[in-house]
């Protein structure tokens, strides 16, 4: 007789905690921004900031998970390695934005994505996206040329430049991760955390030993020393180790668990539309980190706070869209 009650409480309760998870990885994009800008401070360099970030984060997520039955299927898939070379590069272009200006800025050019992805979907995929869906990519591509024109001519370009390539990595990464046949066929959040993992240990590890054998090159003279290649003593920077490591086991692997976690509970819509408030969790941990003397982060201007209301107006504008749009064509 009450089992009708039953379902709707336990899915009512499903969802609030999806939105608290949403909630969750929101905030840990935010702690990451601050510990990317942190690493900037000490010196460290991107690339091996993030490969030290992101093994350590595969080895946690495998040593709780195992390997599972298909490891060597999975890392063998070409996808695989688009995959896991993009969320490499995703993380080191957005780690080398935040050397150019602080959280909450760097993290608004990333919302660039949005729109490329909706470009990327109608080129190849033939996703066309709905009027609304046009207005809001619009909306945020000017926010953010709106922003960018205020920025310090000094970072202006060069930041423009790292957080579209992270925007563009980021949107590779998501199609790559669509259309992997393991990644699809993954149905528990376990198994999608183990192929992430899988993926992200074995790209890891080859980029680490290619960044060593570069290092080591560079210090033979055999290669020049342009910046772009750490150097041994970069490669073996004392708070690149920890922060490196502090980013993946603590932050970098959490952050992961809440997304698969969230999307199940809230879907893939809802979640982005989370994803948005992005920058803000960014501008409250740069804030907490100016006031301790962690970093220098002065207050977001106008014109920064302004292409945060947009892009957060916007990607609601788009989501609420492509819900619309999913829900005519269900059928009846």
């Amino acid at each position: 007789m009450n089992r009708p009650h039953v379902q709707i409480h336990q899915s009512s309760l499903s969802s609030a905690r999806g939105w608290l998870e949403a909630a969750g990885c929101v905030t840990c994009i935010g702690a990451l921004s601050l510990l990317y800008a942190i690493g900037h401070s000490f010196g460290s360099h991107p690339i091996a900031f993030i490969l030290y970030a992101v093994l350590v984060s595969a080895v946690m997520t495998l040593l709780a998970l195992g390997p599972g039955p298909n490891a060597l299927a999975i890392v063998c898939h070409p996808l695989s390695w688009v995959v896991g070379l993009c969320m490499i590069f995703l993380e080191v272009f957005y780690f080398q934005t935040l050397t150019y200006v602080p959280p909450a800025h760097g993290s608004v050019v990333l919302r660039i994505a949005t729109p490329i992805a909706m470009i990327v979907g109608w080129l190849f995929f033939q996703r066309r996206p709905s009027p609304p869906m046009v207005i809001g990519g619009i909306a945020i591509l000017a926010a953010i040329s709106f922003m960018i024109e205020w920025t310090s001519p000094d970072v202006r370009w060069p930041m423009a430049v790292s957080g579209t390539l992270a925007a563009g990595f980021l949107t590779m990464r998501g199609f790559a991760a669509e259309f992997h046949p393991w990644n699809r066929s993954a149905r528990t959040v376990a198994e999608k955390l183990r192929v992430t993992g899988l993926i992200i240990l074995v790209t890891s590890i080859s980029s680490l030993i290619l960044a060593t054998i570069a290092a080591l090159g560079v210090a033979a003279g055999a290669l020049p020393s342009t910046g772009l290649i750490p150097t041994l003593s970069q490669m073996l920077h004392a708070p690149t180790f920890f922060l490196g490591g502090l980013a993946g086991g603590a932050i970098f692997t959490l952050m992961m668990y809440l997304n698969f976690s969230s999307v199940v509970k809230i879907t893939t819509e809802n979640l982005t539309a989370m994803m948005a408030f992005a920058p803000l969790t960014a501008w409250l941990f740069q804030s907490i980190a100016d006031a301790l003397g962690w970093i220098r982060a002065p207050k977001p201007e106008l014109t920064v706070v302004a292409a945060i209301i947009v892009c957060i107006v916007a990607v609601l504008l788009i989501i609420g869209s492509s819900v619309r749009a999913r829900g005519r064509r269900l059928p009846p």
